[in-house]
């Protein structure tokens, strides 16, 4: 079953023409398919498949439609004879003067030249007849030539073709019922869910952490015992201090705080303690003895002249 009564072909300069049959012929309750944006010049596979479709393919054929120097004309041209190609499937309209090429200037055409939004002309009747004749319509062009404040005549054509789409009466939109007491408490909690799933969570406060309290007649008996460690710890550093910068030679710092400076010698002079009388039982170096003499000392055997007992004379 085709999806479109009418698939609309012509070029993009007769837009306001084609939109305009458009108009007339949806206000009819044909099923039109138009791409009204359109930008290609060379048929498309959904052009194809749309003029498959549909039960009838209207070209309009018109000065920039013929001429076949334009691009858009090609875009015209190849979907004419696809239609063409198809055997009851082919509806062509004049919109002026122009006569297209062969084979399309052989088959019968509609004139629409001088068709404007207030003004039918004879041909838009008999295309209007074809159509609904190809759809198993009739009589609308009885329904065309009514007024619209004949609704007296309307009714009567109504009745007349009960099964025509224009007796069809449109479908009312379905009213929003107002939710019941169990659905409005369920789409409630489901609120709250998400209010709650979305809020974030909240962080206890930390209390703050507070050192422990030390009675005070603690801290005044305590003060003066730690004062006094830290003084005698003091007092220790600076006598060691002391007594390792002295073994060194260096200036040493007293207890009081000030430096004594060991007594050093001048340059070129030796210090006094090495000139003092020294203690008995120190240990003195004796005489020196020259060891470089070949001389045994007394005691010493000496060794005898070397005989060659090898000689056997």
């Amino acid at each position: 079953m085709a999806r479109y009564d009418v698939f609309l072909v012509s070029a993009l300069a007769d837009e306001e023409k084609a939109s305009l049959i458009v108009r007339r012929l949806r206000a009819l309750k044909f099923k039109v398919r138009y791409d009204k944006k359109r930008e290609h010049t060379t048929p498309t596979p959904k052009d194809y498949r749309d003029a498959d479709n549909a039960q009838s393919v209207l070209v309009l054929w018109s000065k920039e439609s013929c001429d076949t120097s334009k691009s858009d004309s090609d875009w015209v041209h190849a979907l004419a004879h696809h239609a063409r190609s198809r055997d009851g499937v082919l509806l062509q309209v004049g919109l002026d003067k122009t006569v297209p090429d062969e084979p399309f200037s052989q088959d019968k055409r509609y004139p629409l030249a001088g068709m404007g939004p207030r003004k039918l002309v004879e041909g838009y009747f008999d295309l209007v007849d074809e159509l609904g004749r190809r759809d198993g319509r009739k009589d609308l062009r009885d329904w065309i030539e009514l007024k619209a404040s004949d609704k007296e005549g309307k009714e009567v054509w109504k009745e007349a073709h009960p099964t025509d789409p224009l007796s069809q009466a449109p479908k009312p939109k379905p009213k929003a019922s107002a939710p019941t007491k169990t659905e409005a408490a369920v789409a409630a909690s489901v609120a709250t869910a998400a209010a709650a799933a979305v809020a974030p969570a909240p962080v206890a406060p930390v209390p703050p952490i507070t050192p422990p309290s030390v009675p005070k007649q603690t801290e005044d008996v305590l003060g003066p015992y730690m004062l006094g460690a830290v003084g005698i710890v003091i007092v220790g550093m600076l006598l060691l201090s002391a007594g390792l910068r002295t073994q060194a030679g260096l200036p040493a710092i007293s207890a009081g705080g000030g430096a004594a400076l060991v007594e050093q010698c001048p340059a070129g002079q030796m210090p006094a303690y090495l000139l003092e009388e020294r203690d008995p039982a120190v240990l003195e170096p004796g005489p020196i003895i020259d060891d470089t003499d070949d001389t045994p000392p007394p005691g010493v055997l000496e060794p005898g002249p070397i005989i060659d007992d090898t000689d056997d004379g």
